[in-house]
């Protein structure tokens, strides 16, 4: 496929292009076409690592920039560099739209139905199947289609105004890339010219076997061949474009001279907009590789900056920060000493690699300093209650709720006790009022927040019911199946048990008032027979000394419970 030394990732490239045109040969099945859809995917999976390093060589190719702006060699890369970045996008976007809009006239995709995401290449849809947005070419329903392709990129006549500006793209960047190479010092006979020249070969060809005349890229291309291979063969192109863009990078940034400044030590650097976020908002945080040079560590210093008559910054009283030597990172440390924002500016110098000069840089940056503030919530009422356990959540903003304690004082009035994280478990003993105390440990010291004030009361009575009537109308059957008096909390958001303890049930039957007692919550069968049953309509029913005993030990009058017998 290609001769010459080709790069391996060149190589790995026209291996699964030759299984590719292999498969083509063969009477293709549903699951061999299937399966295409899995050779793609890992072309544009190989895509991607391809665009993540070659965006790494840009990136120190622009560091290198930065650090020799006056350097005419560094000045010509940088340019190009920008150049080639622009070009290689804008092919990789001509040949993902040839491929969309052959998927998209196959499967007559309705217009509503297809969409470009931000910074995404290509075209995407909302798969119900799959409930997930995905690509068009990850979902082909039409893969054996061998008439589209041909439509679109060939042509009647072998003549497509598509294929023709496709071929011309290919041309166009052939030509550029090749001309960059050679002013970058490689010639013809290169191993990376010779790659170049085979991977965006465009020539007409002889036919095979039975065919006469030459055949053309697009014929070859996209002719006679079943949708989903087309799609591949393009998606195979794109990451042949995308290799070569990281072959000349290479050459680029491989040219520029010892001036560069060579570095020693990688470190991960982690970089938070804030460390402190708000329950639903979202933490963001940069995270990248720093390189270091621990033989040559730079001079970091904080002041007002400021720029002389040549345009050069300097600070006239510098405060110079220590750096690690092991790193070459500078820790800049401030005592928060006055409320509201705080703003500090300075320089980094470090020397120009085999020259006298010194690079200076300069940068601001600014924190804020806020007064210890405290949060308390009650999650049931803005009171504490004797006997039952109180819920609260307590925190203080910016600190880790392992890194906070709490107490109650008058400490005789009650304890608090940490559940989970931020919330806590209040039991209090007296009437009155109490202080809930925190205290956060701040960068290793006990510091107090502040406290809170919160009001002690009694749990307030419950109320007796019957069947869940409070009394009013009630009907004999009703009264007959009562298994109980109950004591139910009203309106009150704690989750107690009262129980009762005795109740009297007084009516009149007959001539007589009758009266028959209870020592537990329980509707005797004697109430029953001998009042229940013995009521008619109209008749008056007293439910009296009904006595509920709740959490707090205490026991409490009910009142009474009058009800009308329908």
């Amino acid at each position: 496929m290609a001769g010459g030394n080709l790069s391996p990732r060149q190589k790995m490239i026209n291996v699964m292009y030759l299984f590719l045109t292999c498969m083509l040969a063969l009477n293709v099945s549903k699951d061999i076409l299937d399966a295409f859809i899995n050779i793609n995917d890992n072309l544009n999976n190989t895509n991607e690592i391809f665009i993540t390093k070659n965006q790494s060589t840009y990136n120190a190719l622009e560091q290198a920039y930065l650090s020799n702006e006056s350097n005419p060699q560094y000045q010509l890369a940088h340019e190009s560099a920008k150049v080639l970045s622009v070009k290689t996008d804008s092919i990789i976007e001509s040949i993902q739209y040839y491929k969309d809009t052959i998927i998209f006239y196959a499967d007559k995709i309705p217009e509503t139905d297809r969409f470009k995401l931000p910074g995404k290449i290509g075209l995407y849809r909302y798969d119900d199947e799959l409930q997930d947005t995905i690509k068009l070419e990850q979902a082909v329903a039409q893969k054996d289609n061998t008439s589209i392709p041909a439509q679109i990129m060939v042509g009647p006549e072998g003549n497509s105004i598509h294929g023709v500006n496709l071929k011309n793209k290919f041309d166009e960047y052939r030509s550029y890339v090749l001309d960059l190479v050679y002013s970058f010092g490689a010639d013809s006979t290169s191993e990376l010219a010779k790659s170049i020249l085979v991977s965006l070969n465009t020539a007409d060809v002889p036919g095979g076997k039975h065919e006469s005349g030459l055949k053309s890229w697009q014929n070859r291309n996209f002719e006679h061949l079943p949708l989903i291979a087309v799609i591949t063969i393009m998606t195979q192109m794109q990451a042949a474009i995308r290799n070569i863009e990281g072959d000349v990078l290479n050459l680029m940034y491989g040219t520029l001279d010892a001036e560069a400044f060579k570095f020693n030590k990688l470190e991960p650097i982690v970089l938070p907009t804030s460390t402190y976020i708000m329950k639903g908002n979202e933490y963001s945080a940069k995270i990248f590789l720093a390189a270091f040079d621990t033989t040559q560590a730079p001079i970091v210093e904080i002041g007002h900056v400021r720029t002389d008559s040549k345009g050069k910054y300097y600070i006239e009283k510098p405060y110079r920060v220590q750096v690690d030597p092991q790193t070459g990172m500078a820790t800049y440390t401030s005592r928060g000493v006055s409320v509201g924002q705080q703003k500090y500016e300075g320089l980094v110098k470090i020397p120009k690699p085999n020259s006298n000069d010194t690079l200076i840089y300069k940068f601001d940056n600014n924190y804020q300093v806020a007064e210890p503030s405290l949060v308390v919530s009650p999650t049931k009422m803005n009171v504490f209650y004797i006997g039952p356990d109180n819920p609260v959540k307590i925190s203080v903003p910016g600190v880790s709720s392992d890194k906070i304690s709490a107490s109650i004082t008058p400490a005789s009035h009650g304890s608090i006790t940490k559940s989970k994280g931020d919330e806590y478990i209040v039991k209090v003993s007296r009437p009155g009022t109490c202080q809930v105390v925190v205290t956060a440990e701040l960068q290793g010291k006990k510091q107090a927040m502040g406290s809170v004030d919160f009001r002690i009361k009694r749990v307030p009575d419950p109320v007796a019911v019957v069947m869940g009537k409070e009394g009013g109308n009630i009907t004999r059957a009703e009264l007959t199946a009562a298994p109980r008096v109950e004591a139910r909390m009203k309106d009150f958001d704690f989750d107690l048990r009262f129980t009762v303890q005795s109740f009297r049930v007084t009516a009149r039957v007959g001539q007589y008032f009758v009266e028959e007692s209870s020592s537990s919550e329980r509707i005797t069968h004697q109430m029953k027979q001998s009042i229940f049953n013995q009521l008619t309509r109209g008749s008056r029913l007293y439910f009296e000394n009904v006595v509920a005993k709740g959490p707090d030990g205490r026991e409490r009058s009910l009142g009474v419970l009058s009800f009308t017998v329908q």
